[in-house]
């Protein structure tokens, strides 16, 4: 598709919104949509009177249904030219037989027929090495800080990190590559004008401003309906050469992320946590199935291939260095801890430590960076140990 300039813009997005109208009324499959695309070039050719005598011999599609379906596609034309009057100028379009369309999902048997995108970054979706971080909606510390120390590895080795834009993983994924100044690709269950969750309306305009692309393949004013997230999962999969799941509790729907990921070949990474919090059930069941276990940034296959050392990889973080200094009471502290976040109390019962000499130790271990305290439970920080 050729590079609109500005004053085309909204008969970019009309043509490309009618086209999957009239596509989703008429039942037209993906393959098909592709071919039409592919076999006419354009979809402003798609609206002439001899569109199809040049997909006759290629397409599946009887031609009562070509007909039926470009009597929709021109009203659907007519009509958006009326009532599309606001429109987005940043939004660009990519179809799949662009040469920037990421060519990764020309590799599936599901590719869309078109994306909708916002940053104009779409070469990071051919660059050499994407890797997908995914997990829970509600992470714990442990998740959250397991998520920060693969990202900021990824990011740091010019790796594009891909993921879903929601809430939890998701979004620190994104903000942790951001800030290692990396860059990253949110994947959308909604369309771009409707964002979801809308309180990451901030985050995605940032990574568009920095080098990132927020892409969906809805139409631009699609809600944020619960069907659209196992499409939205398997576009994730398919973008990335590795899936890493940082942290899932039981009927995690990064499953779903993690089956479509096997199925397009692609490696599938899950870190263990600790089997008392049930935060990572999805994960150890993942390892069960033959997913491969993730302990740092140089355990995937991608990272090995280059021989790149990681400077603030888990295993030679300065709080693991300096691990052989600390008291054995202190060890036992953070023992307990490894296994789940904790309340004074609780620690103190699992630690059989009197409360008062508890709480000495954990103010020196909180000053020393091995210990947190939020919302009253203390948490042990991934790089205080190695798990």
């Amino acid at each position: 598709m050729k590079n609109f300039p500005a004053k085309d813009k909204r008969e970019e997005l009309i043509l490309a919104q009618a086209f999957l109208l009239a596509a989703n009324k008429c039942k037209i499959s993906l393959s098909d949509r592709r071919e039409l695309i592919k076999s006419v070039g354009t979809l402003q050719g798609l609206l002439e009177a001899n569109a199809f005598s040049k997909c006759n011999s290629t397409s599946s599609l009887r031609e009562d249904v070509l007909i039926n379906f470009q009597i929709s596609y021109r009203g659907s034309y007519k009509r958006l030219q009326t009532e599309l009057r606001d429109y987005n100028e940043d939004i660009t379009i990519k179809l799949c037989n662009d040469k920037d369309f990421p060519n990764r999902l020309k590799l599936i048997d599901s590719c869309p027929c078109l994306l909708f995108g916002l940053g104009n970054n779409w070469n990071i979706l051919n660059a050499s090495n994407q890797v997908a971080v995914v997990g829970s909606r509600t992470p714990s510390h442990y998740g959250m800080e397991v998520t920060r120390y693969l990202v900021s590895d990824l990011a740091q080795a010019d790796v594009v990190v891909i993921s879903g834009g929601a809430v939890g993983i998701d979004s620190l994924a994104h903000r942790h590559c951001l800030k290692a100044e990396g860059q990253t690709c949110a994947v959308l269950g909604s369309g771009l004008n409707k964002p979801y969750p809308t309180s990451n309306k901030k985050l995605f305009a940032e990574i568009c401003l920095n080098g990132g692309q927020v892409i969906s393949e809805f139409l631009l004013d699609t809600p944020p309906k619960k069907q659209n997230f196992p499409q939205r999962n398997r576009l994730i999969a398919a973008l990335a050469d590795a899936l890493i799941v940082t942290e899932a509790g039981d009927k995690s729907g990064t499953l779903i992320t993690a089956d479509f990921a096997a199925d397009y070949g692609r490696d599938v990474y899950a870190v263990p946590g600790s089997i008392f919090s049930g935060r990572s059930r999805s994960c150890h069941q993942l390892i069960k199935e033959g997913a491969l276990l993730l302990q740092s940034a140089s355990d995937l296959e991608l990272m090995q291939q280059r021989q790149i050392e990681f400077p603030l990889s888990l295993e030679t973080s300065a709080a693991s260095k300096n691990q052989i200094d600390l008291t054995e009471e202190e060890r036992v502290v953070i023992q307990c801890l490894s296994m789940a976040p904790a309340s004074l109390t609780d620690l103190s019962r699992k630690s059989e430590l009197p409360v008062e000499r508890l709480a000495l130790i954990l103010a020196h271990l909180q000053k020393d960076g091995f210990v947190d305290r939020a919302r009253g439970l203390y948490t042990t920080r991934v790089s205080g140990y190695k798990f």
